[in-house]
């Protein structure tokens, strides 16, 4: 591949043969509405086309994938885990497969506060914030696949992350008591998923008060605090998708852009650092990935142009405006 410029690369991220890349070039960096025939098409060929209907085909008819007892076990393969999938991929609720899994993952993996305690045995929850990742994560698959704030299990979610953050000073016991940037960034992405018209003040002052944790210090180095004798994990400086527990710069400052922190200049050392990752070509790399997946649909690699990483990184550039 030769050194594209910017038309050129989105020329690539809107070919065809991955109708996600796509959905998300023409409506986050191209600013199509949802309701035009390009994107609606693309939205079809979303569920016709790839990973979509292939992840779909090994559901269960009652909605569930990998176990009838529970939602978020086994790891990668259950239904929690297809939905953080299907969100990524744009795939929505409107499918009744997926709207049937939703309601499956509330059924049984929701507590009364509106948490997900992890259903494995050697991961109990004790304080809000312990584990919030998994919280976070499996909230924001139900969210990304377009469960309304409205719903009120998906409030009650919603609830339960910003009183989390309002409430607490970000520490995790799995952290060895240290607060939890990772843990702050997957429940920031779900109150980033709803539209700021509808935002409670419990929401802002959640958004403003992790925001300002997250960007206390410079993104670039991630030097938040870490438990006794810990360091700062490299996972932050590889880019990652989809992403497990951890994250990484990409996903931290995608959100915070989400957010409407575009122009905050506390951003721009995360924003050059994307532009110092970038390949001879012009294209980013996707340097990790989920450790299992049912249907495998990407590969990580050093040196080899990814779509689904550059189309991101674009989105960031432009909203920055780089």
């Amino acid at each position: 591949m030769k050194n594209w410029g910017e038309g050129e690369l989105i020329n690539w991220i809107l070919e065809k043969e991955n109708p996600s890349v796509r959905f998300f070039t023409l409506t986050k960096i191209l600013g199509n509405s949802l309701d035009t025939f390009e994107v609606k098409q693309v939205r079809k060929d979303i569920m016709q086309i790839g990973p979509v209907p292939q992840i779909l085909a090994l559901q269960n008819p009652d909605g569930w994938w990998g176990s009838a007892d529970n939602a978020t076990m086994p790891m990668y393969t259950s239904t929690a885990w297809q939905l953080m999938i299907l969100a990524e991929l744009g795939a929505t609720k409107e499918d009744l497969r997926i709207d049937k899994a939703v309601d499956f993952v509330f059924r049984k993996a929701q507590d009364k506060a509106g948490a997900f305690p992890h259903e494995g045995s050697r991961w109990q929850k004790v304080s809000s914030m312990d584990l919030i990742c998994n919280d976070g994560m499996i909230a924001w698959g139900l969210i990304g696949v377009g469960t309304p704030y409205a719903n009120p299990s998906m409030k009650l979610t919603v609830d339960f992350l910003a009183s989390a953050i309002n409430h607490t000073d970000f520490k995790c016991r799995f952290n060895q008591g240290a607060p939890c940037a990772w843990g702050l960034v997957k429940a920031l992405r779900v109150l980033a998923a709803i539209p700021k018209n509808v935002w409670t003040l419990e929401i802002k002052q959640a958004v403003e008060k992790a925001v300002n944790f997250i960007l206390e210090k410079d993104l670039s180095k991630a030097d938040y605090p870490t438990k006794p004798g810990g360091k700062v994990s490299g996972h932050w400086f590889k880019f990652g998708f989809p992403r497990s527990y951890q994250t990484d710069v990409l996903q931290t400052t995608r959100i915070l852009i989400d957010l409407g922190y575009s122009k905050d200049k506390r951003m721009m050392p995360a924003v050059d650092f994307l532009l110092s990752k970038r390949l001879n070509d012009g294209t980013w790399p996707l340097e990790e990935t989920f450790n299992k997946m049912l249907v495998p649909f990407v590969k990580k690699s050093n040196c080899k142009p990814s779509k689904w990483v550059t189309w991101q990184v674009l989105y960031i550039l432009k909203k920055a405006g780089k």
